[in-house]
Protein backbone atom coordinates (compact mmCIF):
# COMPACT_ATOMS: atom_id res chain seq x y z
CA UNK A 1 0.00 0.00 0.00
CA UNK A 2 2.59 2.19 0.95
CA UNK A 3 4.58 1.83 -2.62
CA UNK A 4 1.42 2.35 -4.92
CA UNK A 5 0.70 5.80 -2.60
CA UNK A 6 3.76 7.08 -4.72
CA UNK A 7 5.79 8.41 -1.61
CA UNK A 8 9.53 8.15 -1.70
CA UNK A 9 9.88 7.64 2.29
CA UNK A 10 7.96 6.49 5.17
CA UNK A 11 8.04 6.15 8.96
CA UNK A 12 6.21 3.57 10.06
CA UNK A 13 4.84 4.10 14.13
CA UNK A 14 5.45 0.65 16.14
CA UNK A 15 3.87 -0.40 19.28
CA UNK A 16 5.64 -3.04 21.39
CA UNK A 17 3.92 -4.77 24.30
CA UNK A 18 5.92 -4.24 27.40
CA UNK A 19 3.35 -6.34 30.04
CA UNK A 20 -0.34 -7.81 29.20
CA UNK A 21 -2.44 -9.36 31.08
CA UNK A 22 -3.98 -12.97 30.02
CA UNK A 23 -5.75 -13.33 26.84
CA UNK A 24 -6.36 -15.15 23.81
CA UNK A 25 -3.25 -14.06 22.64
CA UNK A 26 -1.04 -13.94 25.12
CA UNK A 27 -1.10 -16.06 28.18
CA UNK A 28 2.26 -15.92 29.44
CA UNK A 29 5.65 -14.36 29.82
CA UNK A 30 6.65 -16.50 26.88
CA UNK A 31 3.92 -15.39 24.73
CA UNK A 32 4.98 -12.11 25.22
CA UNK A 33 8.53 -12.57 24.65
CA UNK A 34 7.58 -14.48 21.81
CA UNK A 35 5.74 -12.00 20.03
CA UNK A 36 7.96 -9.14 20.50
CA UNK A 37 10.58 -11.18 18.76
CA UNK A 38 8.13 -12.09 16.02
CA UNK A 39 7.13 -8.50 15.63
CA UNK A 40 10.54 -7.08 15.79
CA UNK A 41 11.60 -9.49 12.72
CA UNK A 42 8.52 -8.82 10.88
CA UNK A 43 9.42 -5.18 11.33
CA UNK A 44 13.04 -5.36 10.53
CA UNK A 45 11.88 -7.35 7.26
CA UNK A 46 8.65 -5.07 6.45
CA UNK A 47 11.60 -2.09 6.53
CA UNK A 48 14.21 -3.75 4.35
CA UNK A 49 11.50 -4.52 1.65
CA UNK A 50 10.32 -1.20 1.48
CA UNK A 51 14.14 0.09 1.27
CA UNK A 52 14.66 -2.88 -1.69
CA UNK A 53 11.75 -0.76 -3.15
CA UNK A 54 13.43 2.09 -3.23
CA UNK A 55 11.46 3.77 -0.54
CA UNK A 56 13.35 4.76 2.33
CA UNK A 57 12.02 3.30 5.71
CA UNK A 58 12.58 3.77 9.20
CA UNK A 59 10.52 3.19 12.44
CA UNK A 60 9.54 4.05 15.87
CA UNK A 61 9.33 1.78 18.53
CA UNK A 62 6.99 2.87 21.33
CA UNK A 63 6.42 0.93 24.90
CA UNK A 64 2.64 -0.66 24.96
CA UNK A 65 0.81 -2.60 27.53
CA UNK A 66 -1.67 -4.39 25.58
CA UNK A 67 -1.16 -8.08 23.49
CA UNK A 68 -0.94 -6.56 20.26
CA UNK A 69 1.81 -4.86 17.70
CA UNK A 70 0.42 -1.97 16.11
CA UNK A 71 2.33 -0.94 12.90
CA UNK A 72 1.60 1.99 11.06
CA UNK A 73 2.59 4.74 9.08
CA UNK A 74 3.45 7.70 10.27
CA UNK A 75 2.33 11.44 9.36
CA UNK A 76 2.48 14.95 10.47
CA UNK A 77 -1.33 14.79 11.00
CA UNK A 78 -1.69 10.89 12.30
CA UNK A 79 -2.30 11.04 16.00
CA UNK A 80 -1.14 8.03 17.81
CA UNK A 81 -2.96 7.99 20.58
CA UNK A 82 -6.20 8.13 18.22
CA UNK A 83 -4.28 5.04 16.15
CA UNK A 84 -4.08 2.74 18.86
CA UNK A 85 -7.74 3.15 19.90
CA UNK A 86 -8.84 2.49 16.38
CA UNK A 87 -6.52 -0.70 15.87
CA UNK A 88 -7.84 -1.65 19.63
CA UNK A 89 -11.58 -1.11 18.49
CA UNK A 90 -10.53 -2.75 14.84
CA UNK A 91 -9.09 -6.05 16.75
CA UNK A 92 -12.55 -6.34 18.90
CA UNK A 93 -15.11 -6.29 15.74
CA UNK A 94 -12.71 -9.23 14.39
CA UNK A 95 -14.73 -12.35 14.82
CA UNK A 96 -11.61 -14.66 14.71
CA UNK A 97 -8.63 -13.28 16.53
CA UNK A 98 -5.97 -16.37 16.27
CA UNK A 99 -1.95 -16.14 17.99
CA UNK A 100 0.88 -15.39 15.04
CA UNK A 101 -1.39 -14.11 12.51
CA UNK A 102 -0.88 -10.08 10.93
CA UNK A 103 -4.13 -8.31 9.92
CA UNK A 104 -4.46 -5.10 7.96
CA UNK A 105 -6.86 -3.12 8.82
CA UNK A 106 -8.42 0.13 7.54
CA UNK A 107 -8.35 2.78 10.75
CA UNK A 108 -10.42 5.96 9.99
CA UNK A 109 -7.24 7.80 9.02
CA UNK A 110 -5.22 5.25 7.16
CA UNK A 111 -4.17 1.86 7.40
CA UNK A 112 -2.53 -0.57 9.90
CA UNK A 113 -0.94 -4.04 10.67
CA UNK A 114 -1.87 -5.71 13.74
CA UNK A 115 0.21 -8.48 14.51
CA UNK A 116 -1.01 -10.99 17.16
Amino acid sequence: MVSSSGVDSVKLHCTVPTWCSSSDTCLDLHDLHDLRSRALIFIHDLTASLRTSGISASYRLAPCNSSLCVVCPLSSKRDVNKVKMAAFRAVQHAKHLEREKVLLVDLEDGPALIIT
